[in-house]
């Protein structure tokens, strides 16, 4: 049974890291996209994490249609995946023309843009950079242990260091003594990228706020410095649009005064609750819920069909 699963694992693996996105690269993006919403339909292509993805949402939103629920968060992995293939050989313009923008993106220049693991955001660096706001980044690096585990998802994490490294040059900052890097870059001009919503490192200053009826743990860190720079931020969402169409939507809300740390975390917990509640599948870290939220651990396993937020 594991050697099965295994070769499964890898099987799937093969097809959205390899092979799926190679085939968008020689194909014209609006077929890409269609292909993309035709496989992503396929109940056997990524179910593990499909299932893992929909059990950790279905401890805090309310699920009417899991089938469903699991296409539309395919399509999101796929999807920027697809992207950072297109961006990476050559065809940025593709993507870049699959980006509606409702508001200036002028507006972005020179602020700090605070967003979440959410949609097919990777080509929001690449926008950013072509527009000439000098984006940096802060990453996790990729765990070497992962090539002898998962070797084609090990690649796909390379490709996007190597994505990161020609797109952002040296302000792509690895997570390790990024405090430092970013209080120097908060002094400078360009727009930085920040994730808020990420599991915490053990040992590290937190604090609390309620998303989804729960207390959620944030980092201390980055909101006192963004305060002390005193540089206004923007929160930040790419959502893939409810048309089917696998296009994308790059929503700005803000500018915003940093200067109060309470404030920013009240905001951005807001922003990040509002989005859970009314698009959740676009959430790509459900799996590690049980490390985001304080009291995830223990809770019920959800079942199939409608799962009630408790």
């Amino acid at each position: 049974m594991k050697l099965f699963s295994g070769i499964s694992r890898q099987l799937n693996d093969l097809l959205a890291y390899v092979l799926i996105p190679g085939i968008a690269l020689v194909t014209p993006a609006a077929f890409s996209r269609r292909f993309l919403h035709r496989v992503s339909a396929w109940n056997g292509f990524m179910a593990v994490a499909a299932e893992a993805a929909f059990r950790g949402a279905g401890h805090h939103v309310d699920i009417v249609d899991e089938k469903e629920w699991k296409r539309r968060w395919k399509q999101v992995e796929l999807l920027d995946v697809r992207d950072l293939y297109l961006m990476l050989f050559g065809r940025s313009n593709a993507v870049m023309a699959e980006i509606e923008l409702p508001r200036d993106l002028e507006m972005a220049r020179n602020r700090v843009l605070v967003g979440m693991h959410w949609g097919p955001a990777i080509s929001i660096l690449k926008l950013l950079a072509i527009s000439g706001f000098k984006p940096s980044f802060v990453y996790r690096p990729t765990e070497h242990q992962l090539l002898f585990l998962r070797p084609f998802l090990y690649l796909f994490s390379r490709l996007v260091s190597l994505y990161l490294s020609r797109t952002l040059a040296d302000r792509a900052v690895p997570i390790g003594g990024a405090g430092g890097v970013l209080q120097g870059l908060l002094k400078e001009p360009g727009s930085i990228c920040v994730l808020m919503d990420s599991p915490l490192m053990p040992g590290r200053p937190e604090t609390s706020r309620q998303v989804l009826g729960r207390g959620a743990r944030f980092n201390v860190g980055f909101p006192s410095l963004l305060a002390d720079s005193h540089k206004e931020y923007m929160l930040y969402a790419m959502s893939l649009e409810q048309d089917g169409s696998l296009r994308k939507t790059l929503e700005l809300s803000g500018p915003f005064s940093a200067g109060n740390p309470e404030e920013f975390l009240d905001n951005y917990a807001t922003f990040l609750d509002q989005h859970l509640s009314k698009d959740s599948p676009q959430w790509r870290i459900w799996h590690a819920e049980n490390q985001f939220w304080n009291d995830a651990a223990g809770q019920a396993e959800p079942t199939s069909g409608s799962v009630r937020r408790r």
